[in-house]
């Protein structure tokens, strides 16, 4: 396989595609998903991320198998139900080599697996960092494709994953000292170069809404004579994953007896969620000037085992102040929120 040096100063991020013994290449992850989502890709066929030597099966990356869920395509992961992995001698005597050039690095892999998933790519790029794959591109405000423009990143820039929302990153310019939003598909998580293990193993840093679930969710609306258009939720937040998560944004949704949205009402909770367990969330009133505060209750039993006077002001439920007082139906969804590195 021939291989041609790129100029300095672009980033090339490209996967390989082994589909009936035809290789080709694709540019991005979005490019996959929409070859997923056409049929283009079955769970068997076999993709290389950029950088790696280890081939996977389309159904072992989780942003495939989502499609291919979707679309009735998935099917389970068991070595019974898969060809195994037989690489042909094109594939031995291949050379992927990914070079993501930008602020004076490269990476280049071959004929092996980065051994250590917590080994940094040349002491410069983090398996929980992000490279800037995109050209011209700029950290936006808000998590929208238009709005105010942050500052402007160039390719190949190593930017601090911070948060989620739908299918945008919140990252961090450590260089700048500023955050904004980018795309999921104008950056390469530096993680998928590792291959299926370390993929696995940080997936939930990049996807962290697929790991934290709303579980028991329960309202009830407060009598009108002590506070009208007052909300009470009481929820579970159930983190199947092996890290601690925090800066939630959830939202109240209420519809009407049709299943018609009438109102959505977003909200922040403080604290934590802990790795592989489960919390309620609860409102906490300051006693001076009655503003509330949602935090998570294993949060606030740390805060409470030091002024034990807080449990006085704590009070199961999210508060949620709702405009729209005649409502049938009512559910809590994780809109946004950020899995902690370890360490």
């Amino acid at each position: 396989m021939g291989y041609e040096r790129p100029d300095l100063g672009v980033a090339v991020a490209r996967w390989l595609v082994n589909r009936n013994e035809t290789q080709t290449t694709v540019d991005s992850m979005s490019a996959l998903r929409a070859m997923a989502q056409a049929g283009e890709l079955g769970p068997g066929d076999m993709i290389q991320p950029p950088g790696a030597s280890d081939w996977l099966y389309v159904v072992e990356v989780p942003e495939l198998k989502e499609v291919l869920d979707a679309s009735g395509g998935g099917i389970d992961l068991d070595d019974d139900l898969l060809p195994r992995r037989g690489i042909g001698p094109w594939v031995t005597a291949a050379i992927l080599v990914a070079l993501l050039v930008g602020g004076g690095f490269a990476i280049a892999t071959y004929g092996q697996r980065l051994p250590d998933p917590n080994q940094r790519i040349l002491d410069q790029v983090g398996f929980s960092e992000v490279v800037v794959t995109g050209k011209g591109v700029k950290l936006m405000a808000e998590p929208a494709a238009a709005g105010p423009a942050v500052a402007a990143v160039t390719d190949g820039s190593v930017l601090e994953l911070m948060a989620k929302r739908g299918d945008f990153y919140k990252l961090r310019d450590g260089d700048k000292g500023v955050e904004g939003w980018l795309p999921m598909d104008q950056v390469l998580p530096a993680y998928l170069i590792g291959g299926g293990d370390v993929m696995r193993e940080y997936d939930p840093l990049y996807n962290p809404d697929r790991y934290l679930l709303v579980q028991n969710a329960g309202w009830m609306q407060l009598p009108e004579q002590l506070a009208e258009s007052i909300t009470v939720f009481q929820f579970m937040l159930a983190n199947d994953s092996d890290y601690d998560m925090t800066d939630l944004v959830l939202v109240a949704k209420i519809k009407d007896s049709r299943g018609h949205e009438l109102e959505q009402v977003e909200f922040r909770v403080e604290g934590v969620v802990p790795a592989n367990g489960q919390t309620m969330v609860g409102t906490l009133v300051d006693p001076e000037n009655e503003e509330r505060r949602l935090v998570t209750q294993v949060t606030f039993d740390g805060m409470a085992a030091k002024d034990p006077e807080l449990r006085l002001e704590y009070n199961d439920g999210v508060e949620v102040t709702m405009t729209t007082a005649d409502f049938t139906e009512a559910s809590i969804d994780i809109v946004e929120l950020r899995a902690l590195p370890k360490g």
